[in-house]
Order: C-alpha cells, then structure tokens, then sequence
C-alpha cells in the first residue's frame, strides 16, 4: 500500500545565472506549486509588482513585523530589510499545499535549522565554463561582478553534500530540469521515511 501524499517544503537554492527563476515559472505551470513570497524594505522597482515578486514594507512597517515575530528568517542586507514571514509557509502547510522557496546559499543554511522534513535542491550549471558562458552573454557584469558571482558558484557547490538532491540545469534543456524537479517532488510527498513538513 503506497503513503498518503503529504505536503511538502521544497528549499531551491543556486548561484546566480543558473536559472532558477526560469526553472521556477515552469515548474508552477507543471505543478500549481505555491513559490513563498519574500518581504523586503527597499523601494519598488520597475516593473516589479506587490505581492508576487515581493512584499514590499517600509523600514518602519517591517521592523514593526520583526518585533511580532512574524518572520520565519530575516536580515538586514546593505540597510535594507529581507525576510520571509512564516504565513507564507505556514498558511500553504495547512492547506494541504506544497511550498517552494526561493533562497541563497546563506538563505539555504538558515532555513536548514528552521525548518523540518524540508527538502533542499541544489540548482547546478552543466560546469562552470558553462555559467561563466550564461552571465557574459547577460552584458550586465563587470569584470569584477563576473569575478564575485564565479567565486560564489564553487561555494553554491561545495554546499552539494548538504542538499537532498542536485539538479542540473543544462543550457537548452529547461525542460529536463523542470521534469526532475516535478519528479522529485512526487517522490517526497509519498516518502514514508521524510519527517512531515513544518516550522520548528
């Protein structure tokens, strides 16, 4: 007799140019899978919109929020405030809903100790020629911003061990990536052996 399906947290976490964004809009049309929404205090950009890309709150506001203890994590990043509230993992939990949350590696190893039965999913280039390749095309790096974000890739892997699964993101194969996470995903909602899914 196969387990019943429970929900289920899935942490993605990889370094920059991977494509995690992308792998994230298809996964969603695939599986209807609810992507935690993070908070932030800095101001709206263009083209950004409340509620789905972000939360936006004023400095005040947030830290108004942080005193509640409304916040699962939070940090205060170049005098701007970024979190994630526990009502965007908590809420979903409840209804029997899978969530997916976006991170960094600090973000991944946060949320390590937070968090119970999550599964966490490294996202991977094919190598690191390959990711190097991805953000010169982007022509928005300087050299030194193209040196930062390589250097951050061999610490987003070096991380593998710590993560449930890997998952390679090859250049023109989109789709494959989506397919192994969307399996992934089925596999531990049925997983007898995975601790039920919540907030510690």
């Amino acid at each position: 007799m196969s387990a019943e399906p429970r929900p289920l947290i899935v942490v993605l976490h990889g370094p920059s140019g991977v494509g995690k964004d992308s792998v994230i809009a298809e996964l969603r049309k695939r599986t209807g899978i609810h992507r935690a929404t993070s908070s932030n205090s800095r101001p709206m950009r263009e083209g950004e919109r409340q509620g789905v890309d972000y939360h936006f709150f004023s400095r005040e506001e947030f830290e108004q929020k942080i005193k509640a203890d409304d916040f699962l994590e939070h940090a205060s990043v170049y005098d701007d405030y970024k979190g994630l509230e526990r009502r965007e993992v908590e809420g979903p939990l409840a209804e029997g809903k899978d969530v997916l949350i976006r991170t960094d590696l600090q973000g991944a190893r946060t949320l390590r100790g937070l968090l119970r039965g999550a599964v966490f999913v490294l996202l991977a280039p094919e190598s690191r020629e390959a990711l190097r390749t991805r953000l010169t095309a982007r022509a928005s790096e300087s050299d030194e911003s193209l040196a930062r974000r390589l250097a951050e890739v061999d610490e987003e892997l070096a991380d593998a061990p710590n993560n449930h699964y890997v998952v390679e993101n090859r250049e023109g194969a989109l789709d494959d990536a989506v397919e192994e996470l969307a399996g992934i995903i089925e596999r531990e909602r049925v997983n007898p052996d995975r601790e039920p899914a919540g907030v510690r």
